[in-house]
């Protein structure tokens, strides 16, 4: 019997204490440098010789290298790795000596530097060569594959096959009526070893198709059967795991020969009661990058598992988030995520994290809902569209992800066996058997070049998902609700102005929503007519015929009695904002032209449309309250109006002095004096009419009763009661009260006044045009919003239409002076 290794305190030290003893008695017995050595060595030398190497190991196992890493330094420094490997080259060796060698190996691997050394002694290689002590190869070849250049020297050195023989070895069947091995089995042990290495072995996308061609999916299989002690259950799955990940044609066709789902199955659902559920789980996951195996893992019920996971938190639920959407290219999926919440998952997360990777992922999930009326109809109510739209604007000024790019050119880059794990056309490759079982293109696509989507006949680019969905929206008997308003109509058109190449499918859709009657009043409520015509036609071809093209389409529908109604409900019953929007659309919509003066005279419009021009002069006048050059002063004699008025030419106001014999009163009660003569001479024709063309109210005035003036304001009254009763305004424009004298002219038929007005607007357009020069700010007409720009062009169009006299129109009187 051997004495202990330790010593105790007051005992005489052992040999085997010192290192140096030790490793000088490792080599084996009867080799040349030996203390022991004879040229002709008796039985007996032979017999303490391997005594002494027994207790040297023994030794070194318990007492050198055991409880820190200084005692391994220590080992390696003394060239102890060099002896071990000495020794396990000789098969003379008994298995007892050989197994206690692998595991000081196996210890002293658990450091880098040891690992290093081992692979400078080609020492891989014989330790691939102990078949005898398999447990301890095993574990001594699960340490070294710890570093990526040891495993890839296990890999070419031979060593897996000696793993996959302890694997096969614990899964062998045995007879019925054997009961399972237990936990401390040496052949469980050896394949749990052998599991852990593997799993190491597993660390590149060619290894694991090395480790995949060779069996290791289908011997590891079985090894997650419940009848397996947990610890081996444990190293098995995570083995399968880490083969899954990136799951190509190789692995999926490993799976499907294993049988290995219905485990997984069980396990995941928390049925095995090991606590395995996240680790097979995350397997399941995997395995759903194959179109083939998909439904197999849908109807395993975890569609609802990968569903929670992701609610539980997103950003760490990757993986499952992939495999939810990968989930839905298949019928019988799609329907379990729907059932399970899955729709909502995918708007939580495109909603919260628009610039995350996997964002791209949730919506082609959304694209293989397409012809799923209900599914849009639940993506639709759930925010889709503004998300969607969003994401273009950003692909157009050139936000998009690198990944994004990536996806579009993934089918014409992908070669034989490189399938790529993180694409989403990876999924659909294989799923519409455009990738043969060998993981080449099929001959078809790779003639065609650039990879097309049944559902999109032009080639695949970062858009095209976008477009897709949003071109089924726009197929809705009324889309108006999900794709008409001033943000959506906003973004198309700027990806059609500012892409490089924008897909004609944008174009087809907003010719869709320019031809349906239900869109039309959306359309004129929100502004999108007047963005359109800024933000296309203004533009160089192609640009502006396809603004053209959508402004044509809707005059067709305004020029029929049904548009003239919509623009009329809009202009008599729509909020301030939607007047405006209506009121500045008019000019590129329709060509009625007695229509046309009763929406912008009679309805207020023109007066609603020149807000956004009010607002503007509002705050150049707070930049100029110290300028008093040009006072403004208010005509007296008269209720004022609360709008603002136009400048009077001086301080006389011949209509504040009159000899009033007259009242007009407005709907609000508001009464103005006036004198007959004046208001009813040659210069206003609805005045002479009115008072002294036997109509009634000829009566009522000689019996000095009020006269009702109807539909009109004090702004519109007033400026040509003082014009006819001899009052002048000056040629300087001031703000918003020009328009309503304007439209009183009209409406009163002033003509003088109307000619006047006329010049004033001109002068005023001309230094509004010339803001730019005129102040200090950093101020551009181009950069104004599109509302006060289609204001400029309201003026223009009206003046071009009503223009009592006979000068050339406004328009071009500012083209010839450079102004517009």
């Amino acid at each position: 019997m051997l004495q202990r290794i330790s010593p105790k305190e007051g005992q005489t030290l052992t040999p085997e204490s010192s290192l140096t003893w030790c490793l000088a008695h490792l080599c084996e017995p009867g080799s040349p440098g030996r203390a022991e050595h004879q040229t002709a060595p008796s039985k007996d030398t032979d017999k303490r010789s391997k005594m002494h190497q027994w207790r040297a190991l023994v030794a070194i196992r318990t007492q050198h290298i055991k409880g820190d890493k200084a005692g391994i330094a220590r080992f390696r420094g003394k060239g102890g790795v060099k002896v071990l490997l000495n020794l396990l080259k000789h098969p003379e060796c008994s298995r007892k000596v050989l197994d206690l060698a692998l595991s000081i190996l196996a210890n002293c691997c658990t450091e880098l530097e040891t690992r290093l050394e081992v692979r400078k002694l080609e020492g891989i290689n014989i330790v691939g060569e102990c078949r005898t002590v398999q447990n301890r190869a095993a574990r001594a070849l699960g340490n070294l594959a710890m570093d990526p250049e040891s495993s890839a020297l296990i890999h070419s050195a031979g060593g897996v096959p000696l793993l996959l023989l302890c694997v096969s070895l614990s899964s062998a069947p045995s007879s019925p009526t054997v009961a399972p091995p237990s936990d401390s089995s040496p052949k469980l042990e050896c394949a749990q070893s052998a599991a852990r290495a593997l799993l190491y072995l597993s660390d590149s996308p060619s290894n694991r198709l090395s480790l995949l061609t060779q069996g290791t999916l289908s011997a590891l299989a079985p090894l997650i059967a419940p009848e397996y002690p947990p610890g081996l259950r444990r190293a098995a799955l995570r083995t399968l795991h880490e083969l899954t990940k990136g799951c190509g044609v190789e692995c999926a066709r490993e799976v499907s020969r294993s049988g290995v789902l219905s485990q997984l199955g069980v396990m995941a659902t928390g049925e095995s009661g090991e606590h395995f559920e996240e680790l097979a789980l995350k397997t399941l996951a995997n395995v759903c990058s194959q179109g083939c195996l998909r439904p197999l893992v849908g109807s395993l019920g975890v569609i609802q598992r990968f569903t929670e996971e992701v609610k539980k938190d997103p950003l760490r639920s990757g993986v499952f988030l992939k495999a939810l959407c990968l989930c839905c290219k298949e019928a019988v999926n799609r329907a379990k995520v729907k059932e399970n919440g899955g729709l909502e998952v995918l708007m939580t997360f495109l909603s919260s994290h628009q610039n995350h990777p996997l964002s791209r992922f949730a919506i082609l999930a959304c694209v293989d809902f397409v012809f799923d009326e209900s599914a849009m109809e639940q993506l639709q109510e759930l925010g889709l569209v503004p998300v969607l739209v969003a994401r273009l604007a950003k692909l157009a000024r050139g936000e998009e992800h690198a990944a994004e790019r990536a996806d579009a050119n993934a089918a014409s880059n992908m070669a034989h066996n490189e399938l790529l794990p993180s694409s989403c056309l990876e999924s659909w490759l294989l799923s519409e058997g455009l990738i043969s079982s060998e993981g080449e293109l099929s001959p078809s696509v790779a003639r065609s070049g650039p990879y097309h989507h049944p559902y999109h006949p032009e080639p695949w680019t970062p858009e095209s998902p976008i477009l897709l969905l949003l071109s089924r929206f726009s197929h809705a008997s009324d889309p108006s609700a999900a794709l008409v308003s001033s943000a959506v109509i906003s973004d198309l058109l700027c990806y059609l102005t500012q892409h490089q190449d924008p897909s004609s499918r944008c174009f087809r859709m907003l010719c869709r929503l320019s031809c349906n009657p239900s869109c039309l009043q959306a359309l004129v409520r929100t502004g999108s007519v007047a963005l359109i015509r800024h933000r296309l036609s203004v533009f160089s071809l192609p640009a502006a015929s396809l603004g053209d093209a959508l402004l044509n389409n809707l005059r067709v529908q305004c020029e029929s009695g049904f548009g003239s109604g919509v623009l009329t409900h809009v202009m008599l019953s729509g909020s301030e904002s939607d007047r405006m929007n209506c009121a500045l659309s008019l000019p590129f919509i329709s060509s009625n032209k007695s229509l046309l003066k009763k929406l912008l005279l009679d309805c207020g419009g023109l007066l609603a449309a020149l807000k956004p021009l009010d607002c503007a002069f509002d705050d150049d006048e707070e930049e100029e309250e110290s300028d008093s050059d040009n006072p403004t002063l208010t005509p007296t004699g008269a209720s004022p109006p609360l709008l603002k008025k136009p400048r009077l030419e001086d301080s006389s106001c011949p209509y504040g002095s009159s000899d009033f014999d007259l009242v007009l009163e407005l709907d609000d009660a508001t009464r103005f004096p006036a004198n007959r003569e004046a208001v009813a001479g040659a210069g206003s024709e609805y005045f002479r009419a009115l008072l002294r063309g036997g109509f009634g109210e000829e009566a009522q005035c000689e019996a000095d009763e009020a006269i009702r003036i109807k539909d009109v304001s004090a702004g519109m009254l007033l400026p040509p009661l003082h014009y006819l009763h001899g009052c002048r305004f000056g040629s300087d424009p001031e703000t918003g009260g020009e328009c309503e004298a304007m439209v009183g002219a009209s409406r009163f038929l002033v003509l003088d006044l109307q000619r006047e007005l006329e010049d004033v607007f001109l002068s005023f357009l001309e230094s509004w045009s010339d803001r730019p020069s005129q102040s200090n700010k950093t101020h551009n007409v181009k950069s104004e919003p599109d509302q006060k720009r289609a204001a400029v062009g309201l003026f223009q169009f009206w003046f071009d239409l009503s223009s009592c006299s006979g000068q050339q129109s406004l328009h071009s009187c500012c083209l010839q002076k450079g102004r517009l």
